[in-house]
């Protein structure tokens, strides 16, 4: 069996944004989930938030939007894709070497 899992939300106030409480948020979402053996950690974000480098500083890839990305023909040799509702843009990460 693949384990994966979709980090739903990480967010911090307004007021305490820039002193890398969200970072260490998500990176403990990180070491929890590599803890259980997920192979693949991924997520969402609004559209209409401005392009930030946040998601890649922490490691994760942010694919154009509206881009899917084949996660099934690596985890079980059968395409699948994996992608972003509307309004949405992912996010994600491999555990270890695959990509």
């Amino acid at each position: 069996m693949i384990r994966y899992a979709k980090i739903k939300a990480v967010a911090v106030n307004k007021d305490a944004r820039g002193r890398g409480i969200g970072a260490a948020l998500l990176k403990r979402c990180v070491q929890l989930y590599w803890q259980l053996d997920c192979m693949l950690l991924f997520g969402e974000f609004e559209t209409t938030r401005a392009p930030d480098p946040y998601y890649t500083r922490q490691g994760f890839t942010v694919p154009e939007h509206g881009q899917t990305h084949d996660v099934g023909t690596l985890l079980c040799g059968v395409p699948m894709r994996l992608g972003a509702g509307p309004g949405e843009t992912l996010f994600y990460r491999w555990r270890g070497r695959i990509r």
